[in-house]
């Protein structure tokens, strides 16, 4: 009883460390950035955007493994790899809350590894001036395209945290 109370706590813990810091950097944090200089902004971006990083990856791996060890303590694992499973309320409301998770991982993996270098761009001392227009009109648009997906991140997660309301009282009303 104690364990699956510590994991219920640790689960919610963790969906609130995604969900909070990923409404604080899109709401908040990110229109706020336009107010002070652009270096400043920039660098302020640079060193937060890493350790939201890390916040949202710790969040993220934590949820699967806190959710797989509740499945078992209730009984549930072995019925999530047969399909009749989510023709159910509960097996249909926890397949949303999968695919939910899968996308804000596939698009945490896209932010972090493919559009964050691409938006920081270190470019050495003897860059032409091309080279600075260059990576300057790629870094741009990547910022755009992180702001849209950390858009998406921010209402996906709090879809989420819905979904996981119906899954606590026996999943979908319908």
């Amino acid at each position: 009883m104690i364990e699956q109370q510590i994991l219920v706590g640790l689960h919610i813990l963790m969906a609130a460390l995604f969900v909070g810091s990923n409404v604080f950097l899109d709401f908040l944090l990110t229109p706020r950035l336009d107010l002070i200089p652009p270096g400043q902004a920039a660098r302020l971006g640079e060193k937060l955007g890493y350790d939201f990083a890390i916040l949202n990856w710790i969040s993220l791996f934590g949820l699967p493994v806190t959710g797989l060890l509740l499945l078992q303590q209730f009984g549930n694992l072995g019925q999530i790899f047969q399909p009749d499973f989510y023709a159910g309320s509960y097996g249909l409301a926890l397949l949303v809350m999968m695919l939910l998770w899968l996308s804000l991982a596939l698009t945490g993996a896209y932010l972090t590894w493919i559009l964050r270098p691409r938006a920081v761009v270190k470019l050495p001392y003897d860059a032409s001036r091309q080279d600075v227009e260059d990576s300057r009109a790629g870094a741009i648009a990547a910022t755009e395209w992180m702001r849209r997906l950390a858009r998406f991140n921010a209402v996906a997660s709090v879809v989420a945290v819905l979904v996981g309301g119906f899954l606590r009282f026996g999943g979908f009303p319908w």
